[in-house]
């Protein structure tokens, strides 16, 4: 299920301590953290729960040999906390991604390289930050004015743009794609790395929009 962005803030800063501390957290200290109230945490860290994020569990303090008051403790669930280590790879792999883009410029051997990074690409906003970085050097490379038609896209919505985006990719290649024994012919390979762009797109938290419209943007300027 989708996060808004506030549940998505709430599970990093629990996914945070967790990854520091290694132990669950009480929703009273999420509500001095986010400074809310401790009702408006524990409703949140609830439905945090009910999408399959968290995970929570009662813990019975001992004082004086006897239990003593029971506390609902939560934590991030294990593909969360993978997912969240996922996030803080992101600059080592944005800087990549970029690195190889300005190497190459364009041409066969930017793509391929480009293409031969997606199986080290560790969940799905990385996916769809390589992805947008083989599409960007095939437009580079085989259709380049359809460059300055990405950059005149104005769609205020982050995830409405990536969508757009992908179309371009595609009226615009299309002819080359046509084109018998043409590199993007080959094994349908276009039409599977959008296939496999949209698949990744689906799966991205709410949050990270943003982060990759930033990505691509920051990329077409490297391409021009």
């Amino acid at each position: 299920m989708r996060l808004t962005q506030r549940q998505t803030e709430f599970l990093n800063c629990i996914a945070e301590y967790y990854r520091k501390k290694g132990t669950p957290v009480h929703y009273t200290a999420v509500a001095e953290w986010m400074g809310v109230s401790k009702w408006t945490a524990y409703d949140m860290l609830r439905r945090l729960e009910q999408k399959g994020y968290l995970e929570s569990y009662c813990d019975v303090s001992v004082k004086g040999g006897a239990p003593g008051r029971s506390q609902v403790l939560f934590r991030p669930t294990d593909q969360v906390q993978k997912e969240h280590l996922e996030q803080l790879d992101w600059p080592s792999w944005r800087e990549k991604l970029v690195r190889i883009f300005t190497e190459y410029k364009s041409g066969a051997q930017l793509i391929n390289e480009l293409v031969a990074l997606l199986p080290q690409a560790q969940g799905p906003t990385m996916r769809c930050a390589c992805l947008i970085a083989v599409f960007v050097a095939c437009l580079k490379t085989f259709n380049e004015q359809a460059i300055k038609l990405v950059q005149s896209i104005n769609i205020n919505k982050p995830e409405q743009r990536l969508t757009h985006f992908s179309g371009t990719v595609a009226g615009s290649l299309s002819r080359e794609t046509q084109t018998s024994g043409h590199y993007l012919e080959k094994e349908g390979m276009l039409a599977r790395l959008l296939e496999r762009y949209h698949d990744s797109l689906g799966q991205v938290e709410l949050g990270q929009y943003n982060l990759l419209v930033c990505f691509l943007d920051d990329l077409i300027q490297v391409a021009v």
